[in-house]
């Protein structure tokens, strides 16, 4: 049977395609981890899953960190550039998104490092 188009894979995604895909990803991850978390809430004891976060490696650690960090300041910031651009509808231009497509994926991966650093310090403790 032969082809009728070539494959996806040929294709080179634009930064705005993946700054969209991971906004949904993300929003589903943190769908998931809500009611993930809540619902073992319900027929777990929290402080069994604080215990074990505490006694892990470091790298087990980091590695939570990220997977919770990542989506939430990601999903946030998509969200506050969703609000300007609902009220500043002049800054929906090509040029504009793909550079606040960089900028974002930029400041979430730079945020999430360092708010992960300050977690595992043990700063965070220190806040309650």
């Amino acid at each position: 049977m032969k082809k009728i188009s070539p494959h996806v894979q040929i294709y080179k995604f634009p930064v705005t395609a993946i700054s969209s895909i991971t906004n949904r990803i993300t929003g589903l991850g943190l769908t998931g981890m809500y009611i993930g978390l809540g619902t073992s809430c319900l027929f777990h004891d929290n402080f069994n899953i604080m215990k074990k976060y505490d006694e892990s490696n470091s790298l087990v650690k980091r590695g939570v960190n990220y997977l919770i960090l990542f989506p939430s300041v990601y999903h946030t910031y998509g969200g506050l550039r969703h609000f300007i651009w609902d009220k500043y509808p002049q800054y929906i231009t090509n040029q504009l998104v793909r550079k606040s497509s960089i900028a974002l994926i930029g400041a979430s991966i730079l945020s999430t490092m360092a708010t992960e650093k300050f977690i595992l310090n043990g700063n965070i403790r220190n806040l309650f």
